[in-house]
């Protein structure tokens, strides 16, 4: 029961003011969910938790990573379009003359990882053909959908594993638009790809171990070191944005008054930021 949830955490040290409250953040807040931000509270024995934790402090950290999950995902939103954008533009100039080109095998290096790709896109194609503009392409195309509109129905995660398995041509046309290398631009969408779905399923950013960095970048990479907290995904993200002067202007302010109204148990450190934080993401 609620009661019973409530009377486990403070049963391990956990202090509450306020039972009736308790209860009612926890039946909108699954407990294992919350569970999570008391993770890094836990004393040596692993539990029990260290003398004055509030319940009030964990559900600031809860409140503050809903708000930080939605200036990344803001962010995460115009990175997905235009890598789909770029991605498209790639091969739709390399084949004028072939609007299907992403189902032609032979831009592929590996036929088992294009046959599974496709066996995505037409079950993409299947759980989206009530979309309208799916329904025109069946009604007056026969189904067939050019690159620039497949594109729009494929996950970060399709994205990612078409173009990993690209021709190293193809790759490194779309990786000059970012001004990195194929094998760094792989790493990045991969590693955006995670931290994508990670946001999406409203999992825990504060204090989380992603267990992973991008691939560092010679010409991109001035911040050398790596947390395997969020900042090493934020970091690609800021060289894969589409406009750097709303990056600037927006998303970095937007943090840091997340930071600054949080400041009183928001600890950057947990999230992986140096103290300079704004002035490395700041884009040229």
């Amino acid at each position: 029961s609620l009661s019973d949830q409530v009377q486990l955490l403070v049963s391990r040290g956990l202090l509450v003011s306020d039972f009736g409250e308790a209860e009612k953040f926890l039946f909108h807040v699954n407990y294992y969910r919350l569970s999570g931000y008391l993770y890094s509270f836990k004393q040596p024995d692993g539990v029990n938790y260290f003398p004055q934790t509030t319940l009030e402090q964990i559900q600031t950290l809860y409140d503050f990573d809903r708000k930080f999950t939605r200036i990344l995902m803001f962010a995460l939103e115009d990175i997905e379009e235009t890598f789909k954008t770029r991605l498209s533009y790639a091969l739709t100039s390399a084949f004028p003359e072939n609007p299907l080109v992403y189902l032609s095998p032979e831009i592929y290096r590996d036929p088992k990882d294009f046959d599974r790709f496709e066996h995505h896109f037409h079950a993409e194609f299947r759980n989206n053909r009530n979309l309208p503009f799916i329904k025109h392409h069946i009604q007056d195309y026969n189904g067939q959908l050019p690159m620039w509109v497949a594109v729009e129905i494929l996950t970060m995660g399709n994205l990612s594993a078409l173009y990993k398995n690209l021709l190293p041509t193809y790759q490194k046309r779309i990786a000059q638009y970012y001004g990195t290398g194929t094998e760094q631009l792989k790493s990045w969408v991969t590693n955006l790809t995670y931290t994508r779905n990670h946001l999406a399923h409203y999992m825990r950013i504060y204090d989380f171990n992603f267990g992973r960095t991008p691939k560092q970048c010679k010409k991109h990479h001035l911040y050398k070191q790596s947390s395997g907290r969020i900042f090493d995904q934020i970091y690609i993200m800021s060289f894969m944005y589409s406009t750097p002067s709303e990056w600037n202007s927006y998303v970095i302010p937007e943090m840091a008054a997340l930071f600054e109204n949080y400041s009183e148990y928001v600890h950057l450190s947990a999230l992986g930021f140096p103290d300079n934080w704004q002035e490395i993401l700041m884009l040229p």
